[in-house]
């Protein structure tokens, strides 16, 4: 909000900041220093970037978060059916390949030896 001191960070900025610091394995500190804001500042936008993300996708994206103990039930039953008792979820993870610009390279290179970034999906038996 602006008050008498500063002006408000315009929401260009914000989403700059959020995904850049989602986007990147940069400190808050260089991140803060790039855009000329605090490492506080940093922090609390990228705070509310994601909790105003959360609130928006929830309901459409996430329907069945937080769990309940019927959800709990249904995704277990979901998994002994087909031969994985006790168990609530799969989760895996994948390498894509990328070609990063030369300043931000080290960023991406994998103990693999090519420049990467990484999936991770979680999914029910479905």
């Amino acid at each position: 909000m602006d008050t008498n001191y500063r002006k408000a960070i315009p929401i260009e900025k914000r989403v700059a900041i959020t995904l850049f610091a989602l986007g990147s394995s940069a400190e808050y500190r260089s991140i803060a220093n790039m855009f000329g804001v605090g490492k506080s500042t940093v922090c609390e936008i990228l705070l509310e970037f994601c909790t105003e993300i959360w609130r928006l996708l929830q309901p459409s994206c996430f329907k069945m978060l937080p769990l309940n103990r019927e959800n709990i039930t249904e995704l277990v039953t979901g998994f002994e059916v087909i031969g994985f008792p006790q168990c609530l979820g799969a989760i895996d993870g994948c390498h894509i390949e990328i070609h990063p610009s030369s300043d931000e390279a080290v960023d991406y290179y994998n103990y693999k030896g090519w420049y990467s970034t990484v999936l991770m999906a979680l999914v029910d038996a479905k």
